[in-house]
């Protein structure tokens, strides 16, 4: 017979041992910029627009806890082993990490892979999210060129949601979609807004 102690601790395992596999279900890809039109990046050194460098892919951890997702990688519809970027650290309950091309440029060569950034196709494409077992698929995405088209992105609405929705507030669809700016680290939410100076849209995400 066990004794109270050994079925706490057991309990205590078996809450844990759930919890972990939970939170890793929690973790989405959450808005992608695709073609980029303007200069997106805040890490690639310059205030020049590069269509390799600008493009971004966001991630976003809808769980209640914090995720390692150390390991983890991105890849396109190329292959299974085109691989884009790996993601080190962990990501908080309700925070995002924002991938730039010229980021995924980087690590693929510091890996000794073929350097050609997120290499998001404009014409439409599907990213993943693999675990750090390079099999297990987290989250996965198409999208069609429309939906991404020069300085559009494609993102949940509201964040984590299942609904897909079109921020094109730089490049309005006829009719419109939301009004709304593309918003890579910050929440896909906001109301529509009237023509801006670009400069000052982009110096909200810097």
């Amino acid at each position: 017979m066990r004794t109270p102690w050994t079925i706490v601790v057991l309990t205590s395992v078996l809450a844990g041992f759930l919890s972990c596999g939970a939170a890793n279900g929690a973790v989405v890809i959450n808005e992608i910029m695709a073609d980029p039109a303007s200069d997106w990046s805040p890490s690639d050194g310059n205030e020049e627009y590069g269509s390799l460098e600008d493009e971004w892919i966001e991630i976003y951890n809808t769980g209640a806890g914090p995720v390692d997702i150390t390991g983890w990688r991105l890849r396109d519809a190329v292959s299974d082993s085109s691989w884009r970027f790996g993601f080190e650290g962990v990501l908080d309950s309700g925070d995002f990490v924002v991938v730039y091309g010229n980021e995924a440029y980087d690590w693929e060569g510091l890996n000794g892979l073929p350097r050609n950034g997120l290499s998001m196709n404009n014409s439409g494409d599907t990213m993943t999210l693999v675990e750090s077992d390079l099999t297990t698929v987290v989250d996965q995405v198409s999208y069609e060129s429309y939906q991404v088209l020069d300085d559009r992105s494609y993102g949940r609405s509201p964040d984590g949601a299942p609904e897909w929705a079109v921020f094109d507030a730089l490049n309005p669809m006829d009719p419109p979609a939301t009004g709304t700016p593309p918003t890579p680290g910050e929440p896909n939410t906001g109301s529509p807004v009237g023509l801006a100076a670009w400069g000052r849209i982009k110096s909200l995400y810097r």
